[in-house]
């Protein structure tokens, strides 16, 4: 789901179920979560999903609910058609207006927005001026705490997170670089630049969690290798490895799918994946029959992001690829699975 549609549709519905108009929140207690139930169903196969509807995730489709009241309209879907189901999210939505016209409520915006603007300056600072890749889960509305970072459970899962060395496995970060933060706990590797485990692995108390690595030396020993051998870099100046961002990317989202689904109680979240300080880079597929390796076109832009709004129970391996293909598009490449019948890396290739 896009955030523009997921603001639209908790605002324009006072943050209250459209039947029964009971107070929503994005956390707490499970029987006042709110959930954006879909009219047309999301799948052909679900309630009300026999439809001609291409787009299912925008706001138009969406109706926000108290959880009680999805499960009534997706279990009992022939009381609940489509028709109806717009015709109370448009009588709802005018309800709201008129209450919000005469003050008899407020609503609380949903917006993440100047949380992950600060987040991003923060990961460019990270970096030290290298590339560096960042993955995390935001709650749509930042505000009081939510978990007690220093308890057991928080901690147990920071020190669950795997971390790139230089085979698919991985290894399980140090317990021993774990420490309290001014936003929560982190456990941090990042002694200097060029390191190419370095990494920031942080849950906030308002229950953000962030998983960043940075690619200094690698990038630099790539770089090298393809200018020792005369490539035609095409203007840039650095060249990724695709096998590391898919590395980082793959241990990243299954941390932080682990960590949603153990201790943090929203039922949205935003995603968002980021590679920062992109200008004039690169991106290193694999060998080919010249020995030159087949390598995407140069990009300009100094941070390529992807950003979604997911609920719990999100297909990971789906987000995985979704957005290792828009990296790769990035950089003129085509990707079509994540890993081949052996478990390996798929890489990326050219446009045919």
């Amino acid at each position: 789901m896009r955030d523009r549609d997921i603001k639209f549709l908790w605002g324009r519905s006072g943050n209250r179920c459209a039947i029964c108009k009971l107070e929503l929140t994005t956390d707490g207690s499970s029987e006042t979560l709110g959930e954006m139930a879909h009219i047309v169903g999301q799948s052909r196969n679900g309630p009300r999903g026999n439809h001609d509807l291409t787009d299912r995730d925008t706001y138009d489709n969406l109706i926000l609910l108290c959880p009680t009241h999805h499960v009534e309209i997706d279990k009992n879907h022939a009381a609940w058609p489509i028709e109806r189901l717009r015709a109370i999210k448009a009588d709802h939505e005018a309800w709201v207006s008129e209450q919000l016209g005469t003050g008899v409520f407020k609503v609380s915006p949903i917006d993440n927005t100047s949380f992950l603007a600060e987040r991003k300056a923060s990961w460019i600072e990270a970096c030290r001026g290298e590339v560096g890749m960042v993955l995390c889960l935001t709650p749509l509305r930042v505000s009081s705490d939510t978990l007690n970072p220093l308890d057991k459970s928080v901690t147990d899962i920071l020190e669950q997170a795997r971390v790139p060395n230089g085979n698919q496995s991985g290894e399980q970060v140090n317990r021993y670089r774990t420490r309290p933060t001014e936003f929560g706990i982190a456990n941090q590797d990042l002694p200097a630049p060029h390191n190419t485990c370095g990494h920031s692995i942080q849950i906030f108390s308002a229950g953000h969690c962030e998983y960043f690595c940075e690619l200094g030396e690698s990038v630099n020993q790539v770089t090298v290798v393809s200018k020792e051998r005369g490539v035609d870099l095409k203007g840039a100046s650095r060249v990724l490895r695709y096998t590391d961002l898919a590395e980082i990317a793959h241990f990243g989202l299954d941390w932080l799918a682990h960590a949603w689904r153990t201790i943090l109680p929203f039922n949205y979240m935003t995603f968002c994946g980021a590679i920062v300080n992109t200008t004039s880079t690169t991106l290193y597929s694999r060998e080919d029959h010249r020995k030159q390796g087949l390598h995407g076109f140069t990009v300009s832009s100094p941070i390529l992001k992807y950003t979604e709004v997911l609920s719990k129970s999100f297909e990971k391996d789906t987000l995985l690829l979704e957005f290792l293909r828009r990296i790769s598009n990035s950089y003129g490449l085509m990707l079509h699975r994540v890993f081949d019948d052996k478990g390996e890396y798929v890489r990326p290739e050219k446009m045919r």
